[in-house]
């Protein structure tokens, strides 16, 4: 039997899985709080958990996906570790700039979506490349 092992990818996956069950329970912990089974409830802060969670629920998976293609494919430790140091703070940011939004620009939010558009950008030419 041929073992595969990814550690540097394992290391994000753990992160980002801590980052998602935080996020579920804030949506668990919104719910509770205004007695709400489902949705929003037409709760702004309710919407803004949502998406918190679900967003990260949309863009990790991918780039995960490609950091282990990545680093089965022989690409640097290095390069794995700026992309999931970019993905896991990026997602910490968005997080961030969406619950704890402010009148203005939000810099989180918009650097959270940037690093992680960077990282799957980036991963998948650099595995067309490889």
């Amino acid at each position: 039997m041929n073992l595969v092992s990814l550690p540097i990818t394992a290391i994000y996956a753990a992160l980002s899985a801590f980052l998602v069950i935080a996020l579920a329970a804030n949506v668990v912990r919104f719910r509770l709080s205004k007695h709400v089974s489902l949705g929003d409830g037409g709760h702004k802060e309710g919407s803004r958990a949502i998406r918190a969670h679900g967003n990260t629920v949309e863009y990790v998976p991918l780039a995960l996906i490609l950091m282990a293609l990545l680093e089965l494919n022989g690409a640097s430790d290095t390069a794995l570790h700026i992309y999931g140091i970019l993905l896991v703070g990026g997602r910490l940011l968005y997080s961030y700039g969406l619950l704890f939004p402010k009148p203005s620009a939000n810099l989180p939010r918009q650097l959270g979506v940037l690093s992680s558009w960077i990282v799957i950008v980036a991963a998948g030419v650099q595995l067309l490349i490889i």
